[in-house]
């Protein structure tokens, strides 16, 4: 059955190349496709609940809300271990949950936990939130400066920016850190007040409703649709300072017992870039997304939006993809470097034409391997490509052997395809039952647990995907190429020397058997033991870092702006 399986791939060349050529072509478009990033993304078994209170220390929070929190939530079923990290006003609880239990599912029981102890927390306090923990990805940093506007100006352009930032497919989220919202600023004069005999409580509650807006509806049309809404009040300062308020015991303006002036609420958060005040535009990815091909529209939308802001400038601060790309290409480029040497090596100790075979088939068995990691949903980074390194070699091994046995049937004086189908027919079981026992000797890291379980599942996946695909391409397009390829009296190179010197070595070893198994029983285990204590562990590669971050911590009762003065002079 296995042979008329050959047979039927042989004889019908065409369909075969076109099989070849399709697969080779989805191979890429699935590559193209997939994710790019320097460690995988997946999900956290994880839950927190946060918590604040403005002004309570460490001890009166964990007394008052944390620990009745704790003996909540720790008791659930599905919850294996609880971390919690309090911190003047706030409080942060991490509920590490089974890896089998369903995260949303559990953050509602985890929700009516809390709940419960909301009778016992200050009225004043915010209720307590929980969340699912999602892993999310920095992508690129963008800087808005100028010469002439100062940030407040600038704020509009930068909000604009962002909505077009989110039409771009991948973008999970934009965060403007260094501006500030507008408000007006009443300040009502009390001797002013106290002198026309208002009633203060009428005047607060007056004011409150001085400027609303209220939605009613709307209007759709074909290619548009209007709000339509209710409006009250003033759009600038010296409106809102005409204002006449209408009091029981009479009229008045707003000008008479207040000063208003429009302002900015205090910054959050302060950003300067080379130097210069500015915004910075922190932009997040989706995990599924792809970071080169996200950056590279992020930087055609700057390039449109540039020359008709010229008085704003616009940087790429920091793009993240861009160390993705250096990481990938040192791993890759290792990969092809391998696949070169290995290729020549063929080339130099077999023959010239099975070294072709062998380099069609290495990126023939990557391009399958690609279709199944892109059907699957698994991205590719450092640790996919580490399994795509250690699957090379087994790669190289099915495509010599079966590749060698049918040049020794072409030697028989067999024709190019029968040789084809008999040489791989032959080396079927072998190579399947080889390959198979490479696949059971990965399959017990896939049992590992954890964030590193998570991590490490990568190189078996990887592995397993290409030597499956490696089997694929020996018994269904190998046997075609070497069909077409390989043909008798091909040059050989010359083993008889090699083979002599080694015939003697084992030779040597017979003779001295009982000797070297001793020798070997004893040595082999101490300088094993002696190796394993003088190598060092290290689970990820260092790489050369591109930037340098100074973290600085002030006295606790430094203001924002103060803390900005110290930085800008360090700078």
């Amino acid at each position: 059955m296995l042979e008329r399986f050959l047979r039927f791939f042989v004889e019908n060349s065409r369909m075969n190349y076109t099989l070849f050529a399709l697969i080779f072509a989805l191979g890429i478009y699935s590559y193209s496709k997939m994710p790019k990033e320097i460690f995988p993304t997946f999900d956290m078994d994880m839950i927190s609940i946060q918590g604040s209170y403005s002004g309570a220390s460490i001890d009166i929070l964990d007394k008052m809300a944390v620990s009745e929190i704790e003996d909540n939530v720790k008791s659930l079923e599905g919850v294996i271990e609880t971390t919690t990290l309090i911190s003047p006003g706030k409080f942060t609880i991490i509920l590490e949950l089974q890896k089998d239990k369903d995260r949303y599912a559990m953050s509602e029981k985890v929700k009516d936990a809390v709940s419960l102890t909301n009778k016992d927390l200050p009225s004043d306090m915010d209720e307590p939130s929980v969340r699912v923990l999602e892993r999310s990805r920095d992508l690129i940093n963008i800087s808005l400066t100028s010469e002439n506007l100062n940030v407040d100006q600038m704020k509009k352009f930068a909000d604009n920016f962002k909505s077009k930032i989110l039409a771009i497919n991948g973008i999970s989220e934009v965060t403007i850190f260094g501006g500030s919202d507008k408000y007006y600023e009443i300040l009502l004069n009390d001797q002013k007040i106290d002198a026309f005999g208002i009633d203060k409580a009428e005047l607060f509650n007056i004011i409150g409703t001085l400027s609303y807006i209220f939605p009613i509806g709307k209007i759709e049309g074909e290619k548009k649709h209007y709000y339509l809404s209710t409006y009250n009040g003033a759009k600038s300062a010296n409106e809102l300072a005409n204002t006449l308020i209408k009091l029981s015991n009479g009229s008045i303006y707003l000008s008479d017992i207040a000063q208003i002036k429009k302002r900015h609420e205090d910054s959050a958060t302060l950003y300067s870039f080379n130097g210069r005040n500015a915004l910075s535009l922190s932009i997040k990815q989706l995990d599924s997304a792809n970071a080169m091909q996200i950056s590279e529209k992020i930087a055609k939308l700057i390039t449109t939006v540039q020359p008709r802001q010229k008085e704003i400038d616009i940087s790429i601060s920091d793009d993240n993809s861009e160390r993705i790309k250096e990481r990938l290409d040192i791993v890759g480029s290792n990969i092809v470097i391998g696949i070169i040497f290995i290729v020549l090596l063929v080339w130099l100790l077999v023959n010239a034409r099975m070294s072709f075979i062998i380099f069609l088939g290495i990126p023939t068995s990557f391009v399958m391997a690609s279709i199944y990691m892109y059907l699957f949903g698994y991205s590719i980074n450092l640790i996919s490509l580490v399994g795509v390194l250690l699957a090379i070699g087994i790669v190289v091994d099915d495509a010599i052997v079966v590749s060698e046995n049918i040049q020794q049937h072409i030697e028989e004086g067999m024709s190019p395809k029968e040789a084809a189908i008999k040489g791989a027919n032959e080396m079927i079981k072998p190579v399947t039952i080889a390959s198979i026992t490479t696949l059971f000797s990965f399959l017990p890291v896939l049992m590992l647990s954890g964030t590193m379980g998570e991590v490490m599942k990568l190189i078996p996946i990887a592995l397993s995907a290409l030597v499956i695909a490696s089997l694929i391409e020996s018994f269904i397009f190998l046997p075609i190429h070497a069909a077409h390829t390989l043909k008798s009296g091909a040059k050989v190179t010359n083993w008889s020397y090699v083979n002599k010197i080694y015939s003697q070595i084992i030779h040597f070893f017979m003779r001295w058997k009982k000797t070297f198994l001793i020798i070997f029983i004893i040595l082999v285990p101490l300088l094993t033991a002696t190796m394993i204590k003088q190598s060092k562990f290290q689970m990820f590669p260092t790489f050369d870092a591109d930037n340098i971050k100074i973290s600085i911590k002030a006295n606790q009762n430094t203001t924002l702006k103060e803390s900005f003065e110290i930085v800008k002079n360090i700078e």
